[in-house]
């Protein structure tokens, strides 16, 4: 089964194999590789460690990206994006973009 950004997911979760950034206790900040070469000079992605989407959250897991959000990913970051369902690259793992734009 092909994604929308061209990948195949019958090797299992792409989102998973790419490199870590930063790890937290529920989320890791990981790199990407999907091209947004357009806007962005760096790409990352926060991902829950649970492979789930938004809706299976538990408290503990939104409250850290709260905190996450506040902390590190506001002072690091220019833009934090989401796609809706219809547009998820890889549907079944949350994943937020996080983009620094280019100069």
């Amino acid at each position: 089964m092909k994604t929308l950004a061209g990948r195949s997911l019958d090797d299992g979760c792409a989102l998973c194999k790419e490199v870590l950034i930063k790890e937290f206790k529920y989320w890791k900040i990981i790199d990407c590789r999907f091209p947004w070469s357009r806007i962005a000079q760096i790409h990352h992605m926060a991902i829950p460690k649970r492979h789930i989407v938004y809706a299976e959250l538990n408290e503990e897991e939104k409250k850290e990206f709260e905190e996450i959000k506040i902390v590190y990913i506001e002072k690091e970051y220019d833009l934090i994006a989401e796609a809706t369902n219809k547009k998820k690259s890889i549907p079944g793992h949350l994943h937020i973009h996080l983009i620094i734009i280019k100069d």
